[in-house]
């Protein structure tokens, strides 16, 4: 005999392999980060861009929202899974199926710093809005999804506005000194957004869309 044995397996090491191959991993339940805006029409949204190029872009401690990111955001629900979703979008039929829903003025009017004070994290378009529909559509999306446990209401009263540029640090500008042309449009489209949170910022892919009359 050459004094050569074939090599013992281990019996741990065999249970972990018969394991692995024997548990499939379950796919994970998708996640999303949602919330609903109204949306902006292009000519419109190229107004607030040319706010941002004329006031703020001069201030480095300002990072401008891309274009494609300017919206007026409804109501944010955060994180959900697939289950979650389901229900949304069922609020979100039930939104123009139940009381349809008309296609409205809005006029962004001027620069606020918010929270108001002397170091605001975002710069933001006021709107003004004189049917008050804005509001009540916050108010009833904010009561369907309630009732389903999917929001809970913040201490802060919504206001209506569009986050123009986010703060990274000390402003220097003043922005109840700005006097900005104000630029008009109509709302028509309500929409389900997940934002997508990427290293080189955040992605909102449209999942649902409600039309206005």
């Amino acid at each position: 005999m050459n004094g050569r044995y074939p090599a013992r397996s281990s019996r741990r090491q065999g249970r972990g392999e018969r394991y692995r191959e024997g548990r499939p991993r379950q796919p994970e339940d998708p996640s999303y980060r949602l919330f609903i805006a109204a949306e902006i029409p292009a000519a419109a949204t190229r107004g607030l861009v040319a706010w941002q190029r004329e006031f703020l872009a001069g201030d480095r401690a300002l990072r401008l929202v891309p274009e494609e990111q300017l919206h007026i955001t409804l109501i944010f629900l955060g994180q959900m899974r697939e289950k979650e979703l389901a229900l949304i979008s069922g609020q979100m039929a039930e939104l123009g199926r139940r009381d349809p829903l008309t296609s409205f003025p809005v006029t962004a009017e001027e620069l606020v710093g918010l929270p108001k004070g002397k170091n605001p994290r975002v710069i933001a378009a006021t709107l003004a809005e004189p049917a008050g529909r804005l509001r009540s559509i916050h108010g009833r999306l904010a009561g369907g999804f309630r009732e389903k446990r999917l929001y809970k209401p913040g201490k802060r009263r919504f206001f209506p506005h569009v986050t123009i540029a986010r703060a990274r640090g000390k402003v220097r500008l003043v922005p109840a000194e700005i006097h900005p042309e104000p630029v008009k449009f109509t709302a028509v489209r309500i929409t389900l957004y997940n934002s997508i949170l990427k290293p080189s910022g955040a992605v909102h892919r449209a999942l649902e869309t409600v039309q206005l009359n």
